[in-house]
């Protein structure tokens, strides 16, 4: 990276902040519940296979009608656990949770390594920026755990009308700090919507790779925030 970097800029959901309970234990607490014994280990590997197979598909979600995709990220997580339930009352199940936890601002939990960086990269000067492919709760979900003060700029997809990949909404969020996205490193937990779109913009990017999904990824890659300082 040969750029003087003024901003950092990261996405929310998977990148700072996590639900509590997560995927993996829904999904898990739901298999369980309609008789099929797998061990929670089991599942959560599948996700994350599920979650690097499926990447490019969720890139091309619009925030609407996502009841395509999810059937088959289901479909490979049952297949993959060999469920011999029914599959439609599997995603009726899940959905219902999802439906009851995702509203609830108190079921979002930041990661233990976010408050340290926010705090590093503010005593450094580096101006911060959130860009969220989310709807108004993400405002609500970061002023409940004391994020929102950290950043200059929060763009949401649900109000702006654009979601990651497409380049205008990193473009907004550069705009709105006055700075050229070369200027800036965006990071994320997505490949195609995080990095892809990031380096679409002009902007630098950097993939937040948690649970080693993206091992072979062509970008820079970490595994967790404290790393972001290696490259500042």
């Amino acid at each position: 990276m040969t750029e003087e970097i003024d901003a950092v800029m990261f996405d929310l959901g998977g990148t700072l902040i996590d639900l509590e309970p997560t995927k993996d234990v829904v999904f898990h607490r739901v298999l369980t519940r309609q008789g099929h014994k797998v061990p929670l280990a089991t599942v959560k590997k599948i996700i994350w296979e599920a979650e690097k197979k499926f990447d490019k598909d969720f890139a091309d979600l619009d925030g609407v009608n996502e009841e395509r995709f999810w059937k088959k990220f289901d479909k490979h997580v049952l297949e993959a656990v060999e469920f011999k339930g029914d599959a439609s009352d599997f995603a009726k199940e899940v959905s219902a949770v999802f439906e009851h936890i995702i509203p609830n601002v108190k079921s979002w939990i930041a990661y233990d390594d976010v408050f340290p960086i926010l705090d590093d990269l503010k005593a450094r000067d580096f101006r911060l920026g959130l860009i969220s492919n989310a709807t108004s709760l993400a405002r609500r979900v970061s002023d409940h755990l004391g994020l929102s003060k950290y950043f200059e700029t929060i763009v949401i997809s649900d109000e702006v009308g654009f979601r990651k990949p497409d380049k205008r909404i990193f473009r907004l969020a550069a705009k709105n700090v006055n700075l050229a996205p070369n200027r800036i490193i965006y990071v994320g937990d997505k490949f195609e919507v995080d990095v892809v779109g990031a380096k679409k913009a002009g902007m630098n990017s950097i993939l937040l790779d948690r649970m080693g999904i993206f091992p072979d990824a062509h970008c820079i890659r970490i595994r967790t925030l404290k790393a972001l300082s290696r490259y500042l």
